[in-house]
């Protein structure tokens, strides 16, 4: 009978164990399953990222097909051939295909410029629609309060020189500088987007995200003036110049006013990501943006 009873013990301790397993399992299903119920959402982290300033540029002023000539010799005041009799003629029609956006390809007139470059950024996907730009004027108005020269995301100030062929449907337009008017005519913008005081240039095209080596150009108007080659012709936009000769496009204004370079906080630009959480990411005075010859 002791064979029995020993074989009776040993089938008791194996089921004992089976139970511990199981009770061990369970346990442990159960733990996962608390700990997956009390998991915490942390909130995102704030977007950053780092920039350099280029100054001493000078650009192509690709905003205003106005001041660009077409590629060749031509004679001021233009012939009857070059006008067609008066018409746009032969200088006209290369005007078009040379100058008059998207096209790049014409002799444009150049203005100094200075350069906001992105160095690095996280995290790497950061939509160009969710950065906006902000040029601020500060205390430059007759009131002492601040007014917004342009404002935009940066999708909307985007420009492919030469490939672009129109600005983006929500392109910001130019306002007031303090009592300057920037959107007006005569001594303000006679085209009154963006791209008369800057752009933003993508390392690459048809992106949609910020990349390493984009870059927002500025013009700096600093007592020059671009050359408005369409004023050629009286014929030509009903122009009226110095015998037919190009002259300085006094009525069209380039760039940013000269005083954001002459007085340190007079200017100031902001880059902002209006994505969640909203962030500060660049405050950049316009003082800084040109070298003290440009000043």
């Amino acid at each position: 009978m002791a064979p029995v009873r020993r074989w009776r013990r040993s089938r008791h301790r194996g089921v004992s164990n089976i139970i511990g397993v199981i009770l061990l399992v369970a346990m442990t299903v159960v733990a996962g399953v608390i700990l997956w119920t009390f998991h915490i959402n942390t909130p995102p982290s704030a977007p950053f990222l780092t920039f350099a300033i280029k100054t001493g540029g000078s650009n192509p002023v690709w905003g205003d097909p106005t001041d660009c000539q077409p590629t060749g010799n031509w004679s001021y005041p233009l012939n009857s051939t070059e006008t067609g009799g008066g018409g746009y003629g032969l200088w006209g029609n290369l005007w078009f295909d040379e100058c008059y956006p998207p096209a790049t390809s014409g002799n444009f007139s150049y203005l100094n410029t200075s350069q906001v470059q992105i160095v690095s950024h996280s995290p790497a996907n950061i939509p160009l629609a969710d950065i906006n730009l902000t040029f601020i004027c500060n205390n430059a108005s007759s009131s002492g309060g601040r007014t917004v020269l342009v404002q935009g995301s940066l999708a909307s100030m985007t420009w492919f020189p030469g490939s672009t062929t129109s600005p983006a449907a929500d392109a910001p337009y130019l306002g007031f500088c303090g009592n300057f008017d920037a959107g007006g005519y005569g001594g303000g913008s006679y085209g009154t987007l963006y791209n008369r005081l800057g752009m933003f240039i993508p390392i690459a095209q048809n992106r949609t995200d910020l990349s390493n080596g984009d870059t927002f150009l500025l013009y700096i108007h600093n007592g020059g003036w671009p050359v408005d080659y369409q004023c050629v012709d009286r014929s030509l936009y009903g122009c009226y110049t110095n015998g037919g000769k190009p002259v300085f496009d006094t009525d069209d204004y380039h760039g940013a006013p000269p005083w954001c370079f002459t007085t340190p906080g007079a200017c100031t630009l902001y880059l902002t990501y209006s994505g969640d959480p909203a962030t500060l990411l660049a405050t950049i005075p316009v003082y800084s943006m040109a070298p003290p010859s440009a000043q």
